[in-house]
């Protein structure tokens, strides 16, 4: 928890620096300094951690961060990062809208891909409790993006936290070869996991992910982060 506290805390300072123009790497390098200033550790790599896309021509997934790719109006800018805290880790994703001069909230289209997201995220978390199979919580959010028209997210919808950023354990995935056994597995009380999903290059814009922690409790999982559930235009100050 308190390594998720600590990153909230990172989060919110982000935008005081990611002003336009700035580039992928510079915020990267900004985004590591937060982290060393409060004396804790990256939650994976380094040269990963974290992942910043800005636009359509950003590398999503574990690619790094570009010296040459930066925020421009219309962009999609997002963040995956996590601390390891205490000798635990934290694995977040956050996103912002960057508005075009006169724009006072997100395009319909980037609104309505961000309100999917966080539908299917909803929709997993209402799944997930002890003795489900894990590939079920993966098939429900998976079936919210389908049906909201997008195409389905090729990655698991959610993997353990603990001691590292992946720790082990059942994976919150599809019934795909590549995840071997693991979306079998029974979801136990007392899992820690991410819930992380997302939309590629919508409208244009670049991509959309979100991803919160639960703990799987007796009755159902207990949401460990506070969600996003509105998308702010970057540079907008909120109390």
């Amino acid at each position: 928890r308190r390594a998720i506290q600590t990153t909230d805390e990172i989060f919110r300072a982000i935008p005081e620096f990611a002003r336009l123009w700035r580039s992928e790497l510079e915020i990267a390098e900004y985004v590591r300094r937060l982290a060393a200033e409060r004396r804790v550790g990256l939650a994976w790599d380094p040269q990963g951690c974290p992942i910043v896309n800005t636009g359509p021509h950003s590398m999503v997934g574990h690619g790094l961060p570009s010296a040459h790719i930066k925020i421009e109006p219309g962009h999609i800018f997002h963040i995956d990062f996590g601390v390891q805290q205490e000798g635990y880790c934290s694995d977040l994703q956050r996103c912002w809208y960057v508005p075009v001069e006169g724009e006072t909230h997100p395009p319909l289209e980037v609104q309505r891909a961000f309100e999917t997201v966080v539908k299917a995220i909803r929709t997993a978390a209402g799944v997930l409790k002890p003795g489900v199979e894990c590939w079920q919580v993966d098939s429900a959010a998976r079936q919210v993006i389908v049906d909201g028209g997008y195409p389905e997210y090729q990655h698991a919808t959610g993997h353990g936290v603990g001691r590292s950023a992946h720790d082990g354990g059942g994976v919150l995935g599809p019934r795909w070869e590549r995840y071997g056994q693991t979306p079998y597995r029974k979801v136990e009380a007392g899992n820690v996991f991410t819930l992380e999903l997302g939309i590629e290059n919508v409208d244009g814009r670049g991509y959309l992910g979100l991803e919160e922690m639960v703990l799987v409790t007796s009755t159902g999982c207990e949401f460990l982060s506070k969600p996003q559930t509105i998308l702010p235009l970057l540079g907008e100050r909120r109390g």
